[in-house]
């Protein structure tokens, strides 16, 4: 069982919205950005944050890296 489409659409935009105070375009996430970011070293937030949730659930920092592409490819790189 999931959670209620409600709260997932409220922690989506919370999630944007604080990826945004640290300077990232409206249609990323920290997800996202994390993936952006992830070497693989383990030197950065970013990578320990994307190791941590890719063990959570496979694959999930590229997919939220895919999807910010896909809005910013609508948006044409401006939130609308």
């Amino acid at each position: 069982m999931g959670l209620p489409n409600n709260l997932r659409n409220f922690l989506y935009n919370l999630d944007r919205a604080i990826a945004s105070l640290f300077g990232a375009p409206p249609q990323e996430t920290i997800s996202s950005e994390w993936g952006r970011h992830d070497d693989g070293d383990y030197d950065s937030l970013a990578d320990i944050g994307a190791t941590v949730l890719n063990k959570i659930q496979s694959g999930h920092t590229e997919h939220a890296v895919k999807h910010a592409d896909a809005l910013d490819k609508v948006d044409d790189g401006e939130e609308k």
